[in-house]
Parts: C-alpha cells; structure tokens; sequence
C-alpha cells in the first residue's frame, strides 16, 4: 500500500492534477501518515467505508453506523472534511439501493457508489451527474457506450481498450466538464504486486490483465486534460 500510493501520488505531481482519494477507514488508521501526506498534497479525501465490505451485505443500521464513524476517522485523521462516499465495488444497489437517501444526514454531499453497467449496476441509470431528491449528487464513473458495446472507462476497461477509442472519450468528457469520476486503483501503477489468492477467475482477469506499461499508457490518455477534485466539481454547481 505505501509503495503503489507513493507512485500515485508522483502520478499526481507529474500530470499536475488533484484528485480525490477515496479511503477506508481501517487501512487510514493502520497507515495515518499517508493519509496526511495525500491531503498535504492538495488531495481531496472521501470515504470508501470503514472497511470494504459491500454495502449490500450489512443490514441498513450497521452500513450506516460504519459510514457515520468512518468519515468521523477519516477527518480526525486528515484534519479535512470528508463530504464525498463511493462503496465498495459500487454496493449502493439491490438491498442497498436507497441507502443513499441517508448520506444528506450524515454530512455527505455527494455520492458515487452506482454504475450504469449490468452486472455491478443499472444500464438503465444515468450516465452523466445528476441531483438525487434529497440535493445529493451522485457521480457515475465513466463508461464507454457506443451501441452494443458498454465497457468501463476505469480499471481493466482503458487497460485493454483501444487507445484512440478512450482518449475521444476522456476529451468529450473534459469538453462537457462532466464531473466523471475517472478512476485509478493505486494498485494499477505496481505491475510486480503479488497474485491475488483465493479470488474468481473474471476477478483475476480484470484485477492484472494488462497491468504492465499501464502507467506509461494512462500518462498518455490523461496529458493536457484538466484533473481536479470531485468536491470542487460539486462546490461549483
């Protein structure tokens, strides 16, 4: 972890970008240190949970109480407000889907824990940002959606994609000032992480194809685009 969020961070500096880290609880507490260093370094913090358990799979009572102490961890921390939630593995769906109703209450303005992809969402959902009723925003990540074809625009989808095909994407993007969260996993940058056990083949495929030269590939998809925080996206609505 402090290895691939050092490389992160660097990644940061280089493309002069700020972006907004979405942390979990437990490993802030395990390694403080680099939670300072990423907002002493412009970053924004948002909360990922208290620890990465899917939302889905806590009762209501429990996922909010974990919510509720694990931005007050994250703040006490970082010394910054936290007003931004992603689930993990994007779990605001199933039992969960209207969960979000209660993020207003817990201090949070904006969501981005739900997909307009099958499988881990709803093609049906709205692709762009848009304002739920309670004034949260909530922020899809960025798919590629042209016909037949729905892949992600994060993790193993620009990893395998062709070149061309996502750097239109991310320019129409940046063109519409959209607020998409385009997002990196620290772990993409370390190409010689060890294999993960225990875990599905489809997750083994999208977890390491196509790591290696990743970074040299996403500094070429991302120059010249403007990178900022999701926060100040939102604070300028």
């Amino acid at each position: 972890m402090p290895l691939a969020t050092e490389r992160s961070l660097a990644f940061c500096a280089e493309l002069s970008a700020t972006a907004t880290w979405f942390c979990l609880g437990d490993q802030a507490r395990r390694h403080p240190s680099l939670l300072r260093q990423i907002a002493g370094q412009g970053h924004a913090i948002g909360l990922h949970g208290l620890t990465h358990r899917r939302a889905f799979d806590l009762n209501r009572a429990a996922w909010r109480s974990a919510v509720r102490d694990g931005k007050a961890l994250l703040e006490d921390l970082s010394g910054c407000p936290v007003v931004g939630y992603r689930a993990p593995e994007w779990s605001l769906r199933g039992a969960a889907a209207d969960w979000w109703r209660d993020l207003p209450e817990l201090g949070f303005r904006y969501d981005s824990s739900r997909v307009p992809l099958a499988v881990i969402g709803d093609p049906a959902a709205p692709r762009r940002p848009y304002r739920l009723n309670e004034g949260l925003w909530e922020l899809p990540p960025p798919v590629l959606w042209s016909g037949p074809v729905r892949m992600p625009l994060w993790g193993w989808g620009p990893r395998v994609l062709p070149y061309g095909l996502v750097r239109r994407a991310l320019e129409d993007l940046a063109l519409e000032d959209a607020g998409t969260p385009l997002v990196l996993h620290p772990w993409e940058l370390d190409a010689e992480q060890p294999r993960l056990a225990g875990i599905s083949l489809g997750h083994r495929y999208t977890h390491s194809i196509a790591l290696r030269g990743y970074g040299s590939r996403l500094r070429e998809l991302l120059g010249g685009i403007h990178l900022t925080t999701l926060e100040a996206w939102v604070e300028g609505r």
